[in-house]
């Protein structure tokens, strides 16, 4: 039996649990706009015309307005309330982009902003107006924190407040009024029902029970038997404070291209491209590269896209071995294809998200996670929009997805597609990667070598 309130799940928690100063559990968003509908009569930002009419867009995700609350002793998890001191003057925001205001100090700004955990006293959310970038462009930034969604689902809130089209009409102003927050009563009474509608479901279903205890046990003991699956390298350290943050981007269409004449997806594709940039990086560090195979942790989204504006977490992840050392960048394609499909028939994405929940739960994710020698790095790769969108009007000339640093891992690769581009952002340790500029060289090198193998006028 569900709740009847918005309650945080195993998952949701595990991102609370698991955050700290260095490593700040929220995913981003990186937007470049076209400024001048969002400007006012000097050239300046109008901040607060902005605040205004993406007030009025709340009503579309009335999500944005809620806070975490933490409940008494017996009345459940922590569940979602309305703020009543909401006021989007504490979520949107501006900063500046250092002259000359090109990529590279959008990155640097971006950078910045990124390390920043968020403030749990308010709604786990923040929007940021890039200002200063150069050709009459502005970015934006969206920062919002793991507990309240997954990649997919930050992405969906994210474009909620945007428009298809640059003449949309604001929704009908409407004054809101935060709902009280349930008494304690009544969510000590929501969770026995929860609990004994849970209760019942067990015994009903004893089999199913079974099964899928075994299967997490299964994987689990996998999981233990290859502790030292994960080669040691320099890429496996703590993360400090500081983020170094680099982008590449791909034409979808080559991308395509070049999947279809190789017989893998587009999600091959962006894993070749990180692999040949890893192997650049540990190369120029002295590191062995010949008959090395990194394991990446991959994750895999459990619910469909009409279910992505879905409140929580539902996703598990997948390990999938990365072959370095092929030369050909076909050959190269195909063998981290075929491990892909070898991880994708073999492991259970929902064993691992429930397993590490119960291992948050009880205390011991950040100790394992910060010793971990299961994986290398992070990579996601998430579908963004086909079509054009706005914000206020202002077209959304790119989009880019920023994915944060956990336990013992350094780098962490996303990729969104938006627009016939699908943009490979990489978010490095400062300090364990320095070299960072290394890395997106050999990404940019594979990725132009792998366009060659798509055909003529590739």
């Amino acid at each position: 039996m569900s709740s009847r309130y918005p309650r945080l799940s195993l998952a949701d928690r595990s991102f609370l649990r698991f955050e700290y100063p260095n490593a700040p559990e929220h995913v981003a968003g990186l937007c470049i706009v076209e400024a001048r509908p969002l400007l006012d009569a000097s050239g300046r930002l109008d901040l607060e015309q902005v605040r205004r009419r993406l007030e009025a867009r709340l009503v579309r995700v009335p999500e944005l307005r809620r806070t975490m609350r933490r409940v008494p002793p017996l009345c459940g998890p922590p569940l979602w309330i309305d703020d009543p001191s909401f006021s989007l003057e504490h979520h949107v925001r501006t900063a500046p982009v250092a002259a000359p205001g090109d990529e590279a100090g959008l990155l640097g700004t971006t950078e910045r902003l990124v390390a920043a955990p968020l403030d749990r006293s308010r709604p786990l959310w923040e929007l940021w107006f890039l200002t200063g970038l150069e050709g009459g462009r502005l970015g934006i930034l969206f920062k919002l924190h793991h507990a309240v969604a997954d990649g997919l689902g930050a992405i969906a809130l994210m474009t909620s407040l945007f428009d298809l089209d640059p003449d949309a009409p604001d929704p009908p102003s409407t004054e809101w009024r935060p709902a009280p927050a349930p008494a304690v009563l009544a969510l000590f009474g929501d969770n026995v029902r929860r609990l004994a509608g849970s209760v019942t479901s067990t015994l009903g279903h004893p089999l199913r029970l079974a099964r899928g205890l075994a299967r997490t046990l299964r994987d689990f003991a996998a999981m233990l038997r290859d502790r030292s699956g994960a080669p040691r390298t320099s890429l496996n350290a703590l993360p400090g404070p500081a983020r170094r943050v680099r982008v590449v981007h791909l034409d979808l269409d080559t991308a395509r291209a070049v999947g279809h004449a190789h017989g893998t997806r587009v999600n091959d594709v962006a894993l070749c491209v990180v692999a040949g940039g890893v192997r650049d990086l540990l190369a120029s560090r002295g590191e062995r590269v010949t008959g090395l195979e990194l394991k990446v942790m991959v994750p895999v989204a459990m619910r469909g896209a009409d279910r992505a504006r879905d409140l929580g977490n539902a996703s598990g992840v997948i390990r999938v071995s990365l072959p370095l050392d092929e030369p050909d960048p076909g050959r190269h394609l195909e063998r981290i294809a075929a491990s892909s499909r070898s991880a994708r028939a073999g492991q259970h994405p929902a064993s691992g998200q429930a397993l590490f929940g119960r291992l948050a739960a009880a205390g011991l994710v950040r100790r394992l996670t910060e010793r971990q020698r299961m994986a290398n790095f992070f990579v996601t790769n998430v579908p963004g929009p086909s079509v054009t969108l706005y914000v206020l009007g202002a077209r959304v000339e790119d989009l880019m997805p920023i994915i944060g640093l956990a336990g013992n891992l350094t780098l962490a690769f996303g990729a969104l597609s938006y627009c016939g581009r699908l943009s490979l952002l990489v978010n490095a340790d400062a300090a364990a990667c320095p070299d960072v500029d290394v890395l997106a060289a050999g990404m940019r090198r594979r990725w132009a070598e792998l366009a060659r193998t798509a055909g003529p006028g590739r």
